[in-house]
Formats: structure tokens, sequence, C-alpha cells
């Protein structure tokens, strides 16, 4: 009898590891057995699953008290986190950075998380002032270099097409023109440019120092042959003519200079 009981624990003692590794290993993938599950009689794994294949009974030591487990992402940097979960559950979506938004012109389709950095196109259309020109003209009755405005120059107006690229606050990013239309075409100024050479003063003091002249003389010497003299004995009507052209052609009254030079050379020549 003494023999059996020897037996017995002997077996005992080799089998019982045996009988733990078995156990484990039925939950070995699942972070090994908690415990037997008195609902199903079979073994209830760390993480709540239970053993497919592994039966077991329960006993005062072996019953399982299931854990409370909620199910989701525990990823803090993933964008469907559940700060509630305490067991992921292989959901999680990493962040993918860019922009979001479908009517900009840089969207990303790939991104699932907006940066900020989304541009917009838009069409803006600007009055633009047309300067106008201005035309010369030669004319030889104004005096040389002098100017004359003849028709007032007008400034014209034009639209301009930008396209813009904005960021989401409307601050402009780029700008580039894409067209431009004249809508008031704008008036050429015309000016007059004198030609005229200025003639200078000094002879027309010339030629009034010879008519005083002359006619100082022609009082005093009324026999001279100046032309002046030749005048008066002329009839009224005549007179008055010839009077006229003596003093408007001027070369009359310096012809009489002449004369009166070479009358008073010879008077004293007589003398």
């Amino acid at each position: 009898m003494k023999k059996v009981v020897k037996i017995v624990i002997i077996l005992i003692i080799f089998c019982f590891p045996v009988i733990v590794d078995a156990q484990r290993g039925c939950c070995s993938w699942h972070g090994g057995v908690a415990g037997c599950d008195s609902a199903t009689g079979k073994y209830r794994c760390v993480d709540g699953t239970l053993s497919p294949s592994c039966t077991c009974s329960v006993s005062s030591n072996d019953n399982y008290s299931a854990p409370s487990y909620t199910y989701g992402c525990t990823n803090p940097n993933a964008i469907n986190y559940n700060s509630s979960a305490n067991k992921d559950d292989g959901s999680c979506i990493l962040k993918k950075m860019g922009c979001t938004d479908s009517t900009a012109v840089n969207y990303d389709s790939s991104a699932n998380t907006d940066d900020g950095t989304c541009h917009y196109e838009q069409t803006k259309v600007e009055t633009k002032v047309v300067n106008y020109k201005k035309e010369y003209k030669k004319n030889s009755n104004i005096i040389d270099s002098k100017e004359k405005v003849i028709e007032d120059g007008k400034t014209g107006e034009k639209e301009v097409t930008y396209s813009v690229i904005t960021d989401r606050d409307g601050k402009i990013i780029s700008k580039k023109k894409i067209s431009e239309k004249i809508t008031i075409e704008p008036v050429t100024e015309i000016i007059e440019i004198g030609t005229k050479k200025e003639t200078s003063g000094i002879p027309v003091v010339i030629w009034i120092i010879a008519v005083i002249i002359i006619i100082i003389y022609k009082s005093n010497h009324k026999q001279s042959p100046l032309l002046i003299n030749q005048i008066d004995k002329q009839k009224a009507a005549k007179k008055i003519l010839l009077y006229i052209l003596y003093f408007i052609f001027i070369i009359p009254v310096y012809i009489d200079i002449i004369l009166l030079i070479i009358n008073e050379i010879k008077m004293r020549l007589n003398k």
C-alpha cells in the first residue's frame, strides 16, 4: 500500500507542471489563462477570450471573474483615438496632414487632418488709368520754342483681369494678369510749338533814331536831296500815300540817312 501511495505522489509531482503548462498553452496567444469560466466550462484567457478547445471544471480556487473591456483605438496620436478605450482593437488611423478642403487649389485627397495650408483661386477685375499721349505740331506764327495747347488731353480707363491666389484668411499669395481691355479711350493732347525766330529790338530802335534824325534834319535842310523832301513836294493825297510807304518799308529812311551823310560831307568840303 505504501508503495502505491508513493507512486501516486511521484506521478502528481511530475504531472502537475505539465497540467499547468497545458493550461497556459490554451491561452498562449491571449496572455495566458485567467481562470475557468463557469458559464461555458472553458478556460477564460487574460484578454477576455475563451479558449477554443481547453475545458475545465470550476473549483473554489479556479473561478473566473471576467474583466470589463472597452475596445477602441488607444493611440493618442491617431485621429480616431478613444480615450475611454482600455483595449486596442487595431482600428487606429494615423494623422496625414494636408489641405482637406476640396474647393482649394492644393486639395490633398489623401490627407485626413487639415494643416491650414489651403490656397484658393479667384478672379479679380481692377480699373486702371490710361495716360494720354502728347502730339506736337510746328507753327511758324509762334515764337521759337514757345508752346500752345490747342486740344486738351484726357485720360482713359482700362479693366485689368487678374488671377489671385489667397490663403484661408484672404491674404494674397500671388497675383497674375490674365487680360486687359480699354473701356474709355484716352484723348491725345495736341500742342503747337513755335518755329518763328524772335527778332531783336535793336533794329527797331535804330530805325526810330534814324527817323528822328531825318525829321530834324529835314526841318533845317528843306532843299537837301532827301527822299522825304521830295515827298513834301507832292500833292496832299499822293503825299500821304508816299509817307505811309516811306515809313513802312524802312529802306527809304536808311536811304535818306545815307543821302544826309553825303550831303554833310559835300557841305564840309565846299567850306
